[in-house]
């Protein structure tokens, strides 16, 4: 497995390299900025393309344009894309976020492989009113007819532009919200050309070694909403291996 998550050198993905490491091996896993990609880096030996969680409008600031054509052709060959949180909004046609907040963004976005829109962040989890992301919130996850925990920090739901025959069977819902009415859709997978693409909207890289690794006890402490989890978490690696598996199994 040959592994790429990108960087915009301002988000800290740490937390995602390790647990990807510890699945597949430090040999297996790199990270790739804006300049790599535009120099070639994005070959067809390159089985996952991750694009992590953060602020999306920083990786968009440098990605459109050249080099997300360039992301769109390596899929559209067969390439697979995996979109976590900030990098799920960015695989949607449209980011809606904070709506009718001081804090809105409504954006077009030019990947672009799930024909919807990607709203959030959640208000049952977590409230708008910053740019960037919200607190951390254990959520559960319906996913292959189990109940799974997981990490939230801001992602969405989505929600297809129209309903028609032919746009629902361009995507699967691969996971919903248990927690919230009418289970909206959580995790959306689907194919573009000869490649894939899978949009999660919560951190599966998250598990319980990781949440105790970022809750810090000092001066000024911009973690401190970690330790307000629960307890008794459990979260495990199991769901990243297994939307991994998922992505790359055809």
């Amino acid at each position: 497995m040959n592994i790429q998550i990108y960087t915009d050198n301002v988000s800290a993905n740490h937390i995602l390299y390790y647990a990807l490491a510890r699945l597949y091996g430090k040999k297996n896993v790199c990270f790739v900025n804006a300049n790599e990609i535009l120099n070639g880096a994005l070959t067809d030996s390159v089985d996952v393309l991750v694009m992590p969680g953060g602020a999306s409008r920083y990786k968009a600031d440098k990605l459109n344009g050249a080099a997300n054509h360039i992301i769109k052709t390596y899929v559209e060959r067969g390439g697979r894309y995996f979109g976590i949180c900030a990098g799920a909004y960015m695989g949607c046609n449209m980011t809606k976020w904070a709506q009718g907040l001081p804090h809105e963004i409504i954006t077009e976005n030019e990947l672009a492989f799930f024909s919807g829109v990607a709203i959030g962040p959640i208000e049952a989890f977590g409230r708008g009113d910053n740019y960037n992301q919200t607190d951390a919130h254990l959520v559960t996850l319906e996913y292959q007819g189990k109940l799974v925990p997981s990490l939230y920090l801001g992602g969405c739901v989505f929600r297809p532009d129209t309903v028609s025959d032919d746009e629902e069977s361009a995507y699967k819902v691969l996971a919903s919200f248990a927690d919230l009415p009418e289970k909206p859709a959580a995790i959306v997978s689907g194919q573009y050309g000869q490649g894939r693409w899978l949009l999660c909207s919560t951190h599966p890289e998250y598990d319980n070694e990781a949440v105790k690794l970022v809750d810090f006890n000092v001066i000024g402490n911009q973690y401190e909403h970690f330790s307000r989890l629960p307890d008794d978490a459990d979260l495990g690696l199991e769901l990243l291996e297994s939307l991994l598996a998922n992505l790359t199994s055809c």
